[in-house]
This record gives C-alpha cells, sequence and structure tokens, in this order.
C-alpha cells in the first residue's frame, strides 16, 4: 500500500505479511492497529504512508540487518535531513512519537474507553484455548461476554459513533482489530457468536467496517484463523474447513 506524497513526510510502516496473497493485510492486531493510526494520518495530510509486508517465515535480509525487530516496525525523518531518521518498534514508542511528531490529527482516547478496552481480548485467548468439555470453558465464555458487554454498555452510554468521540482515536484502532479476531477465530475455532442483543457493539463495529482506515489494513478471515493455529486446545475439530482450503474472504458486515 502506498500513498507517497512529496509535500508531507513519509513514513513507512513495516507489518508481517498476509498469507493468503501477500500483501500488507497482516493478521497480527498490532500491525493493523498502526496501519489503521497511520493510515488516519495519512487521510489527515499530515505524512505519506508506504506499508511494507514481511514474510516472517523467512525475513529479507535487508529488513533483518536494517531492524533487528519483529514487525510492527514504523520509519520516518524528522527533519529533511536524513541523518536523523527515526526508527520504532515498541508500541508505547510508536504512539508517542506519533502524537508529537504529526499533531494536527489529536488521537488521544478517553481512559474510560481504554480501561473499558483492556480486558477483552485477554479473556479471549484462555477461552480459545480451552476445550470442549472442560469445566473452566463455560467460565471463561462467560468472562469474555462480560467484556463485551462492557464495551457494549459503554457506547450504549456515551452515544457516540466511536468511543472516545465521533471520530476514530487510538483506542478504536487499537480494540476493533482485536474484535475483528474474536468474530472470526471464535466462529470457527468455538462456534461462537457475539451476541445479536449487544446492539451497540455491532454498530460500532459496522462504522468501524465503513473506515477506509479499516478497510485497507483488514487482514482476510481465513489469514486471522491461520493466525491461531497451534494456539487452540490439541485435537480440537474447528468449525469449518481448513483455512488453505477456503476461498479467501473478508467479513466487512454485520449480522442483519
Amino acid at each position: 500500500m502506498d500513498s507517497i506524497n512529496p509535500q508531507v513526510p513519509s513514513v513507512a510502516l513495516f507489518v508481517t505479511r498476509s498469507e493468503i496473497d501477500f500483501s500488507h493485510r497482516s493478521p497480527s492486531p498490532i500491525c493493523q492497529r498502526w496501519f489503521m493510526v497511520l493510515y488516519l494520518k495519512s487521510e489527515a495530510k499530515e505524512l505519506a504512508l508506504t506499508v511494507y509486508p514481511v514474510n516472517m517465515k523467512n525475513p529479507e535480509q535487508e529488513f533483518k540487518k536494517a531492524y533487528n525487530s519483529n514487525p510492527p516496525v514504523v520509519v520516518f525523518n524528522e527533519t529533511n535531513d536524513k541523518s536523523s531518521q527515526v526508527v520504532l518498534t515498541d508500541s508505547r514508542d510508536i504512539e508517542v512519537e506519533i502524537s508529537k511528531c504529526f499533531p494536527v490529527m489529536n488521537m488521544n482516547s478517553l481512559k474510560e474507553a481504554e480501561d473499558v478496552c483492556s480486558n477483552v481480548y485477554i479473556k479471549f485467548h484462555p477461552y480459545l484455548k480451552s476445550s470442549t468439555g472442560d469445566q473452566q470453558e463455560q467460565m471463561k465464555l462467560r468472562s469474555l461476554l462480560t467484556e463485551l458487554k462492557r464495551i457494549n454498555d459503554y457506547l450504549e452510554e456515551t452515544g457516540s459513533k466511536f468511543l472516545s468521540g465521533n471520530e476514530m482515536t487510538f483506542i478504536d484502532c487499537d480494540i476493533m482489530p482485536k474484535l475483528q479476531h474474536i468474530r472470526i477465530a471464535g466462529k470457527y475455532y468455538k462456534n461462537l457468536d457475539i451476541p445479536n442483543e449487544l446492539r451497540a457493539l455491532w454498530l460500532y463495529m459496522e462504522r468501524c467496517y465503513q473506515s477506509k482506515a479499516f478497510q485497507e489494513s483488514c487482514p482476510f478471515d481465513q489469514d486471522i484463523l491461520m493466525h491461531y493455529e497451534g494456539k487452540v486446545a490439541p485435537n480440537h475439530k474447528p468449525f469449518g474447513k481448513t483455512p488453505t482450503l477456503q476461498q479467501p474472504t473478508m467479513t466487512l458486515t454485520i449480522p442483519a
């Protein structure tokens, strides 16, 4: 993905590549997070973004030698002097530097929104790993559903389009890729559906689906499924064909 504009600073983002089409549509939630943030900054004409997919099974020597890190990696020049290149590999540093160097569009999130979203992905992993019939499985499911309902109730209470107001901020770019993973991987591996009664959450996801930032960065469903291979309970039988035998799809709609 390339959006070069010579009038604004150039920013390079290195992400883990898709295994479906080898593109920039990374199945890593953290890579998609920074893709979305930088895409929004690019839309606001603060920077010119180029996204480079990295084959993590056999990373290019140039990438390994230059950055010695796993994606995401963000690279830009603080000034026109190319000797002042900034290389960021830690998410905390990325957020601080993006806010400092590209301040026109304020993407800071409300602390309440961050708190409400802080546990949902953490609760997803133990549920995904639980074996069918495990005494703890239902308890882990209830914990996950409780966290999804917290986000739903917060959105109902605030009445805003997104989590920190009517524009997307850092927290939306962080949580929406995770919600997509919960939706797609949860259904395939655990036959989990996000409850229809969480209407505010579904409408929120629909608004995110309609954003160019999410559409351009969204991984294929099959990439998400492959992202969790080896992270589910042993001998677990999924609810569907093996991802590599499926036709590539990308879920960007909500249930009727």
